[in-house]
């Protein structure tokens, strides 16, 4: 009886880690899924951080010229990919 009590509580215990959030970096930069056009000529940066396992999504962050604002785009916008494309074109020139 003892030993039982103890296993149910070891699996509540490691079920209770499981679910809860991680330290620092963890969970999405990004909330929703961002704006589908940015005019090329305000972007300043192109940061894509693909999914992992504190964020199941893949992000695109741009910060903008004039402001230093950052602002998520869409990845799944023809515009964002088509820019990353064209980024990634551009820097293996």
């Amino acid at each position: 009886m003892n030993s039982t009590a103890i296993l149910c509580l070891a699996v509540l215990f490691c079920a209770a880690i499981e679910g809860s959030p991680m330290p620092g970096k963890g969970r999405c930069h990004c909330l929703g899924d961002g704006v589908n056009f940015i005019q090329p000529r305000l972007i300043e940066k192109l940061d894509v951080i693909p999914a992992s396992m504190t964020c199941g999504n893949l992000e695109i962050i741009v910060t903008l010229k004039n402001s230093g604002e950052l602002r998520c785009l869409n990845p799944k916008s023809k515009f964002s990919q088509n820019f990353i494309k064209n980024a990634k074109k551009m820097s293996q020139q």
